[in-house]
């Protein structure tokens, strides 16, 4: 995985059992599932950063 950085978010007791529980089902931790739903969003949005570079 390479380097990483530990990060504090704060979610409501809804989405946190939500996401809990779907990653139990899908045999994955909770750190792993959140992380790999903030990859898929930075993919989807990825060309929010390709805007950024044309500003300058």
């Amino acid at each position: 995985m390479g380097k990483t950085k530990r990060v504090n978010i704060i979610l409501s007791e809804e989405t946190h059992t939500k996401a809990k529980v779907i990653a139990v089902l899908k045999d994955m931790t909770l750190n792993e599932y959140l992380d790999r739903a903030i990859r898929e969003a930075l993919e989807r949005d990825q060309n929010i950063l390709g805007r950024i570079k044309n500003l300058k």
